[in-house]
């Protein structure tokens, strides 16, 4: 593995329990078992090494949501499978790391907010997509992707995950779930 990537990786999982404003170049570079200064021949700044990660995931991210959206499966098993993924990538997502971004490197979120919004657009695509098909009612795709992105803004954002102490990936599970199936119990429709 190339030195860039082995502080990339490093710096991520170093991030993943500290944040990405908690963890420092000194705790880096001694769990990677090199200087500062070999770091910093290959970023210029800690934010610099902070917008490696942010690309490394985001091209995962636009990587699996491309592959389920090329697939062959229907609607319905594209949405389960959306959800499913972006779930497990929100799993080991510590929050703190998004208020990080929000607080600390607020040009970084700005990027992770349109980045969002592109990829919640995909999923009212498939939507879309369903309604076409019969699998879903007919809705206006302007609407409906406005309101998934809000709820997904208001909900998945660090303030109300910390102060509802909830997961990043259950917030958006029940957003989801919420936004799919509705609130009216099976049972109460008669």
């Amino acid at each position: 593995m190339a030195t860039r990537e082995r502080i990339v990786l490093c710096f991520k999982k170093l991030s993943e329990e500290r944040g990405f404003y908690g963890a420092t170049v000194d705790e880096l570079a001694a769990r990677n078992n090199m200087s500062k200064r070999t770091i910093y021949r290959y970023f210029k700044s800690k934010e610099e090494i902070i917008e490696a990660v942010l690309q490394m995931t985001m091209l995962e991210i636009e990587r699996g949501v491309l592959e389920i959206l090329g697939s062959s499966e229907n609607p319905i098993e594209k949405i389960t499978g959306f959800v499913k993924f972006l779930s497990e990538k929100l799993r080991s997502f510590n929050p703190r790391i998004m208020g990080d971004l929000q607080r600390h490197y607020p040009e970084m979120w700005e990027r992770v907010e349109k980045f969002r919004g592109e990829k919640i657009k995909y999923l009212a695509q498939i939507m879309v997509e369903g309604s076409k098909e019969g699998y879903f009612k007919e809705m206006n795709p302007t609407i409906v992707t406005a309101s998934l992105l809000a709820a997904v803004r208001a909900v998945v954002n660090p303030t109300f995950i910390l102060e509802n102490n909830l997961t990043p990936e259950e917030a958006f599970k029940t957003i989801m779930h919420t936004f799919l199936y509705g609130i009216v119990a099976k049972d109460s429709l008669g």
